[in-house]
């Protein structure tokens, strides 16, 4: 298999001090990429953790499933039945807890981090304006 030829030689800084200075213009570029790239993120983290959540719908089906369609109790249904369903919902709204504080201790990282991205920002245009 043939190979090209490499285009360059790449490497990743150690460190954010051994970045080039850039221009206060493009360090907004760059700034704003990065909250999008990160915010990208965040999106498809919760676009594939909210796809699992059908819970409402389950809920749902299961609570219509203990009454006919004039919203009357069903007659035919067991004592076991009932309990059957009441567990699972138990276990649905237990599961979507879970996940709910989950969802919150997410938010709560991504808002420092906005805030420590924020407090960089100030403190570089502050200094810019000195």
């Amino acid at each position: 298999m043939p190979t090209r030829p490499r285009i360059g030689n790449i490497s990743n800084p150690s460190s954010l001090d051994e970045l080039p200075e850039l221009p206060p213009h493009l360090q907004m570029l760059r700034d704003d990429l990065q909250r999008r790239v990160q915010a990208r993120r965040v999106r498809h983290y919760l676009e594939r953790e909210l796809s699992h959540l059908s819970g409402n719908r389950e809920i749902a089906a299961s609570v219509r499933l203990l009454f006919d369609g004039q919203g009357r109790p069903s007659e035919n249904l067991s004592l076991k039945e009932i309990v059957r369903f009441r567990q699972k919902i138990e276990t649905d709204i237990q599961w979507m807890e879970a996940v709910l504080i989950e969802l919150r201790s997410d938010l709560g990282i991504v808002r420092e981090l906005e805030d420590a991205a924020m407090d960089v920002a100030s403190i570089q245009h502050a200094e810019e304006d000195r």
